[in-house]
């Protein structure tokens, strides 16, 4: 599953270079991954077996400034996987134009509810079945890239 999230920049967005600075990129990719979490209604299945996943890494390549009034819109889906984390593709585009703004890749653990680490077991990929796809990127859980 994919997912797509549009973005307005607003002035508040924008620093006095008159482009989006690089930090606000960061909120711009979390409310997407929000919205992919509730288009395919996972958070509230995946909080009830108590697993909970957290950013622990964020690799952002700057590509095309974003400016006042441009529509952002992000990209978000599910990369790969290992046994107790799993990464998250996003894209984002300037819509008029179709240039590529940003490419990130996230890192997401998983913890339970104590903020142990936790397995990505059966249950869990039965409620995410983006996380089982076989089209998925196995990896080890120590060497990501």
């Amino acid at each position: 599953m994919q997912s797509t999230t549009e973005i307005k920049i607003r002035n508040y967005h924008i620093d006095h270079f008159g482009h989006v600075n690089h930090a606000r990129y960061l909120e711009f990719l979390e409310e997407a991954r929000w919205q992919y979490l509730e288009k395919n209604r996972l958070l509230e299945p995946i909080h009830r077996i108590e697993a909970f996943h957290v950013v622990s890494k964020v690799a952002i390549k700057y590509l095309h400034p974003v400016r006042l009034g441009d529509i952002l819109r992000i990209e978000t889906k599910i990369d790969g996987r290992s046994s107790k984390c799993f990464w998250v593709d996003q894209m984002a585009y300037i819509k008029v134009s179709e240039k590529t703004a940003i490419e990130a890749a996230v890192t997401n653990d998983f913890i339970d509810a104590q903020g142990r680490s936790r397995v990505i077991d059966g249950e869990m990929l039965r409620i995410w079945p983006d996380l089982s796809s076989t089209a998925l990127k196995k990896r080890d859980d120590h060497n990501p890239a």
